[in-house]
C-alpha cells in the first residue's frame, strides 16, 4: 500500500474507532444517538464509507501532482454526497482535518512527525488566510464568540491533536491504562480544551463549560479508577435533556486515534 494511501486507510479507521467508542455524552455510539435524534449509528456508518473514499481520492490526486485547488473540489463533491446520501454531512470536519493531513504528509515527504506540523500550517495558510469562510454554523459562532474552533486548530497545526490527545494517550499508557482506556483519556483531555463550536451552537458557554466540567470528572475518575463508564452514560442522558453534544471534540479524536493507527500503536 502506497504511504497516502494507507494514511487514508488509518484515518477513516480513526473515525471509525471514535464512532464505536462506548459511550460517548451527546454523542452517537453503539448505544444510542446522544443529543442528535437525526442520526443514527447506520447513518453514521454509511458517512463513514463516503469519507474513506473521498480520502482514498484526495489521496490519489496528490500522489498524481495535482494542485491544491483540485482537492479542495474533491473535497466539497466529497460533502454534497455526504449530504446527498446520508441527509446530512456528519463528517464534514473529519473530512477537513484528514484532508489537511493528507496534504501536509504529501508535502513533508519521507520526513518524520515532527515535520509533519509545520506541513499542516503551509496547507492551512493557503487554504484559509485571507479567504473568506462560507457561512455555517460555525463560522457564525467563531464570530459570535470569539473563538477561533477548527480554523485556529488547522492554523495553529492542529495543536489539539498533537499537544493535548497524543501525550494524554502515552501518559494513559505509561500509568498502566488498557483498553479503551487511553482513548477515553484522550477525550477527557480534548473535552477541558477543545473550542467546541457544536457546543456553543447549541447550548452557548455554559455548554462550553459543561464540557470543561465533565471532562475534567471523567479524567479525575480515570486516574482514581472509578466507574467512568457509569459516569459518562449519566452525563449522556443530561447531555440529551440539554441538546449538547461536542462534535469538534470528536472529530480531533477521530484524528488522533488515525495517527497513532499509522504508528501501529493500537491494538
Amino acid at each position: 500500500m502506497r504511504p497516502l494511501e494507507s494514511l487514508a486507510a488509518d484515518l477513516l479507521e480513526g473515525a471509525r474507532r471514535e464512532l464505536r467508542l462506548t459511550p460517548k455524552p451527546g454523542l452517537v455510539d453503539l448505544e444510542d444517538s446522544g443529543s442528535h435524534p437525526d442520526l443514527s449509528l447506520e447513518v453514521m456508518e454509511r458517512s463513514l464509507e463516503v469519507l474513506g473514499g473521498a480520502l482514498a481520492e484526495l489521496a490519489g490526486s496528490l500522489e498524481r501532482g495535482e494542485p491544491l485547488l483540485a482537492q479542495v473540489a474533491l473535497g466539497q463533491a466529497a460533502e454534497a454526497r455526504m449530504l446527498e446520501r446520508c441527509g446530512t454531512n456528519t463528517h464534514k470536519g473529519a473530512l477537513f482535518l484528514g484532508g489537511l493531513l493528507l496534504a501536509a504528509r504529501w508535502r513533508a515527504g519521507d520526513a518524520g512527525t515532527e515535520a509533519l506540523r509545520p506541513a499542516v500550517v503551509e496547507v492551512a495558510r493557503e487554504l484559509l488566510a485571507g479567504r473568506p469562510l462560507p457561512e455555517s454554523h460555525g463560522e457564525e459562532v467563531r464570530r459570535r464568540f470569539h473563538v477561533g474552533g477548527i480554523v485556529r486548530e488547522a492554523m495553529g497545526g492542529l495543536p489539539s491533536v498533537f499537544d493535548v490527545a497524543l501525550p494524554a494517550f502515552d501518559a494513559a499508557r505509561a500509568r498502566g491504562l488498557e483498553g479503551d482506556g487511553p482513548t477515553f483519556a484522550m477525550l477527557a483531555r480534548l473535552m477541558q480544551t477543545v473550542e467546541d463550536t457544536t457546543a456553543l451552537h447549541r447550548c452557548g458557554e455554559a455548554g462550553l463549560e459543561w464540557l470543561r466540567r465533565d471532562g475534567a470528572e471523567l479524567e479525575a475518575l480515570l486516574a482514581r479508577g472509578g466507574d467512568h463508564v457509569g459516569f459518562l452514560r449519566a452525563r449522556n442522558a443530561a447531555w440529551r435533556e440539554l441538546r449538547l453534544t461536542m462534535g469538534g471534540v470528536a472529530d480531533l479524536l477521530g484524528v488522533a486515534l488515525g495517527l497513532l493507527a499509522h504508528q501501529g500503536r493500537l491494538v
